[in-house]
């Protein structure tokens, strides 16, 4: 693989296994994250005297926050102090949660939100919508992939984070957000009245192709995933599935329970995985009671595959229940729990590693597919381009991706990166071709047509899945 497409699949990755460190084991043996304290469930009685190793410590916070040079708070002192005692220990797994950052989390635990249902992305300091989610109120008001959000019921909104500008959209489900948002050929600000709803964030995708090849893609695994994707299977076994593609690529896991049940319905009878401790004893072993299924799975696999999702592919390959085809996993295979502490914060921290059914310890390593499968630089460029607006003379990456597009589609452009008049023309004739108005600048609307236009493509240029296919069809003989 060429240094592009490492630095491309290094980004896939970094944004995939956010996920994973905000999302995964927050389910312990059954057990929800720790609740905070309530009438209930009482908070733990401090002493009165603190114990004597914390005194340097208070020592230490009364001494800069009263006397330090620059004014300070505690709250920062103790955040810092918090923060350092988890870094210590080495584990990018283990970390404190702010507040913001902890319903965030609660977020992907769950799969739910009240809010309008958009995903969004900043670009060039602009809140971008990536894509409205299907049957959610954003869609229904007609947001549409690459509206600039400006402004969040009267409040500017350019600059902010993905996040800042979330936490203004959601809401409790029942009341209004306005938004006023920037569209490409359209001179003034366009204003949406959305009523907020509870959004169910789907992860399993499905299609059934003609040759009785069922696509089934998991996304990452929250609260619904379990149920989803017995649902999903269920369907496509009564619509005559014939042999099983799961797509587990870019999942970097998420929650244990729905996991094991996903691994409970394609698993053979017997364990789905080993959870331990940091000696290696086992302390639980969860199990499939489910029959060995009558057609043949093969899962998809790549560097972004992580945690359940690892799970789920190495049960299938220790039963030979399954064929892994793509390339090699992540290797994150320690289980997190979720703490809340005073403050509306949390904690994460490992608890336990898993091992897969024959006893593989899989973390650091990750699971090697048994066919090894390297997807074609230009799949990277042309499936994850296409995310802003560029004008005629820019020099970016953009640029490039804009380029290769172009070219998968049978234009000849030099691929240097530059917007050159070359390029602009070449923008220009498939505008021309699609209808559009020809600029020659790429906007929201040619950006969409080229998406629709390069699908075909894409599935051409993703030779993991042909593989995969291939073997289906070998084993469905």
């Amino acid at each position: 693989m060429q240094k592009k497409t490492v630095y491309l699949l290094v980004l896939i990755l970094i944004a995939s296994n956010l996920i994973t460190f905000m999302a995964v084991g927050a389910y312990y043996r059954g057990q929800e994250p720790a609740p905070p304290p309530n009438e209930e469930q009482p908070p733990v009685q401090q002493e009165e005297e603190p114990a004597e190793e914390l005194k340097p410590f208070l020592e230490v916070l009364d001494i800069l926050s009263t006397r330090f040079i620059t004014d300070v708070s505690r709250e920062e002192l103790i955040t810092a102090g918090i923060r350092g005692m988890v870094d210590s220990l080495g584990d990018p797994q283990t970390y404190y949660l702010t507040e913001d950052k902890w319903k965030e989390i609660m977020i992907k635990v769950d799969g739910t939100f009240s809010g309008i249902g958009v995903d969004i992305i900043s670009v060039d300091g602009y809140v971008t919508v990536v894509a409205p989610i299907k049957n959610t109120p954003g869609e229904r008001a007609g947001l549409l992939p690459g509206d600039r959000i400006v402004k969040v019921d009267g409040q500017e909104i350019l600059g902010f984070t993905t996040m800042e500008a979330a936490k203004l959209m959601r809401g409790p489900a029942g009341t209004t957000v306005v938004l006023e948002v920037e569209r490409d050929g359209f001179d003034e600000l366009l204003k949406f009245e959305i009523i907020r709803e509870n959004i169910v964030l789907p992860t399993v995708f499905t299609e059934l192709g003609e040759d009785g090849i069922g696509y089934l893609q998991i996304t990452n695994f929250s609260e619904n995933t379990g149920e989803d994707f017995q649902k999903a299977l269920l369907e496509l076994e009564t619509e005559g599935l014939r042999g099983l593609l799961l797509d587990l690529r870019d999942n970097p896991g998420g929650l244990l329970t729905p996991a094991v049940k996903v691994g409970q319905e394609i698993v053979p009878p017997g364990p789905i995985t080993h959870m331990v401790d940091g000696k290696g004893n086992k302390l639980e072993t969860y199990n499939s009671y489910g029959t060995e299924k009558p057609y043949p799975i093969v899962v998809l696999v790549n560097g972004a595959s992580a945690s359940a999702a690892e799970i789920i592919a190495g049960a299938l390959q220790d039963t030979g229940a399954g064929i892994l085809v793509g390339t090699k996993t992540y290797g994150k295979a320690t289980v997190q729990h979720l703490a809340s502490i005073s403050g509306n914060a949390g904690l994460s921290y490992t608890i336990a590693k898993y091992q897969t059914p024959l006893g593989r310890d899989i973390h650091g390593h990750g699971l090697e597919p048994d066919f090894t499968v390297e997807l074609p630089e230009d799949y990277y460029y042309i499936k994850y381009g296409m995310l802003k607006d560029v004008e005629p003379g820019a020099q970016e990456p953009a640029v490039l991706y804009l380029q290769k597009t172009l070219n998968a589609l049978g234009y000849s452009l030099a691929e240097t990166g530059t917007y050159d008049s070359e390029t602009e023309a070449a923008v220009r004739h498939f505008q021309q071709q699609n209808g559009l108005t020809a600029t020659g600048h790429l906007n929201r609307e040619t950006r969409s047509f080229l998406k629709e236009k390069t699908a075909v493509i894409l599935e051409e240029l993703d030779t993991q899945k042909q593989k995969a296919r291939e073997v289906l069809l070998e084993k469905m003989k």
